[in-house]
């Protein structure tokens, strides 16, 4: 469970289990701390002369509330039931397989990387720092509950925090005081009339649009005093060919001529607090034509798809630069539920589908 959310021990003990696994394999595993007590790591199958594909993994999961037994794993109707199980522990078990495979077979197609990574489900923190180190491989596969399609387009995320500041005063005596919150309502109007016209400038054919949204707002102390602070959070969906950067610098202007306009305004932004790119693997990427013989031959469809939410091969495309499909077993309809399971065939399909990638991905040329 993720460190960052309340209760939250950390992924520490599945890293070393993992690693354990791995290293009973055959793997030599490298692990480093993201952060303290946080880490990333990475097994390798490693004989030279063959490209390098990784499985990558995130290791941590959502709160355990609302589901009960949350980490009391049961089967039951073909569906094994867990916190985690779907998103995407399942996709762990099925590449964990994948490395024995690979270690017991000296002409295995591919070298190979089981990476897991810390802090997907918050800020994607542990693929940002993997992706930053460069990792010696030629392409990804990153395990999220797909039902086994091929993703290979996502939205990017920007999320960050504006703030309007006025002086308290007692309510009866609003005069002595600047209202935060109102001031608020005249900054919420101006960012849109900075990002609402640029939405529909790069419509993506799979993804649709960019989006943006003001999810949270927070100011005053009581109802007899005039707020001093009012703070929003806004998100901002990214479709490709988009970057956070020109996002906020459209943020900027809107806020400077809101300024312009009323010098006694104080209102500020932060940094970014969520910064993940957009992914678009082209569909003639080696990777992406080696999933699609895999998950044909498996009876699935080829068909690459997108989607909206965001996963680590944002980070290792986007940042790292290594082409990315998104692949592997589980209904993200069932991620993060209170009775998240996955279905025990498609978890042993996915086995074999991910073989699949390894030897057709081997058999490519670059």
């Amino acid at each position: 469970m993720n460190s960052s959310l309340e209760g939250g021990p950390g992924e520490a003990e599945l890293a070393n289990h993992v690693a354990d696994l791995a290293r009973a394999a055959g793997a030599d595993v490298e692990m480093y701390d993201v952060e303290p007590g946080r880490p990333n790591l990475l097994a390798w199958i490693r004989r030279g002369n063959r490209p390098t594909l990784m499985f990558e993994c995130h290791l941590d999961t959502v709160g355990l509330d609302p589901m009960p037994d949350a980490l009391n794993p049961r089967i039951a109707n073909g569906r094994l039931y867990g916190r985690g199980s779907a998103d995407p522990k399942g996709c762990m078990a099925a590449m964990l397989h994948v490395l024995r495979a690979a270690a017991a077979d000296p002409d295995f197609p591919v070298d190979l990387c089981l990476a897991g990574a810390v802090g997907e489900e918050i800020v994607m923190i542990g693929s940002r720092v993997m992706a930053e180190r460069r990792p010696p491989v030629d392409a990804a596969v990153v395990g999220e509950p797909t039902e086994l399609r091929i993703i290979t387009a996502q939205k990017g995320a920007v999320r960050w925090r504006v703030r309007t500041h006025g002086v308290a005063a007692h309510s009866a005596m609003p005069e002595q005081g600047h209202n935060a919150i109102e001031d608020m309502a005249r900054a919420i109007p101006a960012l849109a009339r900075g990002l609402e016209p640029h939405l529909n400038a790069r419509p993506h054919p799979i993804l649709g649009n960019a989006t943006w949204n003001v999810g949270t707002i927070r100011g005053g102390a009581g109802v007899n005093v005039v707020p001093d602070l009012c703070e929003i959070e806004i998100d901002r969906r990214l479709v490709p060919g988009e970057t956070s950067a020109e996002v906020l610098h459209r943020v900027d202007a809107a806020l400077d001529d809101l300024r312009a306009s009323d010098p006694q305004l104080r209102v500020d932004r932060d940094p970014p607090f969520v910064d993940i790119p957009p992914l678009e693997t082209p569909h003639d990427a080696r990777v992406v034509r080696a999933a699609q013989q895999a998950v044909a031959a498996a009876g699935l469809s080829p068909d690459p798809l997108g989607v909206a939410y965001a996963t680590d091969a944002a980070m290792l495309s986007g940042v790292g630069g290594v082409p990315s499909v998104v692949l592997g077993p589980g209904d993200i309809a069932q991620a993060h539920t209170n009775d998240e399971w996955i279905e025990i065939a498609q978890l042993e399909q996915a086995v074999g589908v991910y073989l699949g990638v390894c030897k057709a991905f081997g058999e490519i040329a670059a």
